[in-house]
């Protein structure tokens, strides 16, 4: 996921960019733990007050998803949300072949 998302080098908003670099540090090992709960909140609130959750085809929205994707810290929702192929739906949504999304899948669940 985070291959993907610095790949697409996306310009964020807050609280996305802040989010994402915590998430990034988090996920990377290299930074602290982070309060799930709130910055899940705080991420949904804005999805929430930028046209809700669903999922069409404007790719910041995409991208924002992505991110959220990384806030939760369970293993078991990571793997779930890979098992069914969300990930790669909205990178398909973004504009990538599944061809290249696969062929560029680094084996990593985040």
């Amino acid at each position: 996921m985070i291959f993907w998302i610095d790949r697409i080098d996306p310009v964020l908003a807050e609280p996305f960019a802040q989010a994402y670099a915590i998430l990034k540090s988090y996920w990377s090992g290299s930074g602290a733990d982070f309060d799930e709960e709130n910055l899940r909140e705080e991420l949904w609130d804005s999805v929430d007050g930028r046209g809700g959750p669903r999922i069409d085809h404007d790719r910041y929205k995409l991208v924002t998803r992505m991110i959220l994707c990384l806030a939760y810290k369970d293993h078991e929702t990571i793997d779930e949300l890979r098992d069914t192929g969300f990930f790669e739906d909205l990178l398909e949504k973004y504009g990538f072949s599944r061809e290249e999304i696969y062929a560029n899948y680094q084996g990593e669940s985040i």
